[in-house]
């Protein structure tokens, strides 16, 4: 997607000029009030700015030519979007698959991926807030839009219906090749579902790159965070059932992760927390940790919102981690950049998802 946009509408200006992937997970991020809703609007047609928007072969906007919302064949979704009260779960899919372009996907495969079949004759207005989404988020993939838009889509929802509806959303968007952008606040609904990250602030662009680039990169707020963390993908290699525990290859290395449903070779998306990193000057065999990863110290920072705390930044060789050490343990170890150390993880401490 090519987007070369200039909007203004009360005091707040919106200028933006990227091109965005037209497959795969795209995130807008950013701090309240930087645009990030405002965007979407303007990418659906709701917002009329300047300059050109252009998915694929399609022209919506340029200095000749307006697209209207309803000829765009996207998928609109925020965290107001309703379903029809009066009709039942069944009745509403039908309404858009009335609507859906051509070669969409069957309605079997909606249901079974949503796990909404036990709904289908439930009155929308009886339906939980997660319920309700997990519909709304099938209605809109049944129209089988060229680009899903997605503005907080699971904003109403506590934790566990969020992750829930998260991983449902993401296998059927894999299944289906259907790009999203979707604004999220929450950061684990970010690292869980992003391929690749856009940063707004100030109606500007502050940043764009890979997810497990913008994690690491300083020039992005996602490192500072207390709960900062790199995000890796692997493959599952074995499993050992003893111990309730899976062995994920990631390039030349592998960990070992808390049991997860897959198949042998599943590409699995793993996250290890900066502060469940810790570091070793050689292989300590007479640890209850697990994961022992050899890594040269890149980066040494000190954030200013890290009181007594230091951030590292580890190479890996194909991937990068973070570990966040106290400035004491960093002056014990007598760590520096370019040094050769091991990075410890604890397999209790990887996430997956």
């Amino acid at each position: 997607m090519r987007i070369a946009l200039e909007y203004a509408a009360s005091g707040f200006a919106l200028k933006l000029d990227c091109d965005l992937p037209d497959q795969g997970f795209t995130i807008i991020a950013g701090p309240s009030g930087a645009g990030k809703t405002t965007l979407l609007r303007c990418l659906a047609g709701f917002n009329r700015g300047q300059g050109t928007i252009k998915f694929g072969k399609h022209i919506w906007q340029d200095e000749k030519i307006f697209v209207k919302p309803e000829h765009r064949q996207i998928g609109y979704m925020d965290q107001k979007s309703v379903l029809f009260p009066h009709l039942d779960v069944r009745q509403n899919l039908d309404f858009a698959l009335m609507r859906a372009r051509v070669n969409g996907p069957e309605l079997t495969q909606i249901i079974e991926g949503f796990g909404i079949g036990h709904l289908l004759q439930r009155r929308a207005d009886s339906l939980s807030g997660g319920e309700a989404q997990r519909v709304c988020l099938a209605r809109s993939l049944l129209a089988n839009p060229r680009v899903l838009l997605l503005d907080e889509p699971f904003a109403a929802l506590d934790e566990e219906a969020r992750t829930e509806l998260a991983d449902c959303l993401h296998q059927m968007i894999v299944a289906l090749g259907i790009p999203v952008l979707m604004v999220v606040h929450e950061f684990a609904s970010l690292t869980r579902l992003a391929d690749q990250v856009l940063y707004l602030d100030r109606g500007e662009l502050a940043g764009q790159g890979a997810l497990a680039d913008t994690l690491l990169d300083a020039q992005f707020p996602f490192a500072a965070r207390e709960d900062a963390c790199a995000v890796l993908t692997g493959r599952i290699d074995q499993f050992d059932h003893e111990f309730g525990l899976v062995q994920i290859k990631i390039g030349p290395h592998r960990v070992m992760v808390p049991a997860i449903s897959g198949q042998m070779g599943d590409a699995v998306r793993l996250r290890f927390r900066a502060a469940d990193v810790s570091i070793a000057l050689g292989q300590d065999t007479g640890s209850s940790i697990i994961n022992s990863i050899p890594v040269k110290i890149a980066e040494i920072r000190q954030p200013a919102q890290m009181i007594g705390q230091v951030l590292l930044v580890l190479d890996a060789g194909e991937f990068s981690l973070l570990a966040r050490l106290t400035q004491k343990s960093v002056s014990e170890l007598s760590l520096s950049v370019g040094q050769s150390v091991f990075a410890q993880v604890k397999a209790s401490a990887s996430r997956a998802g």
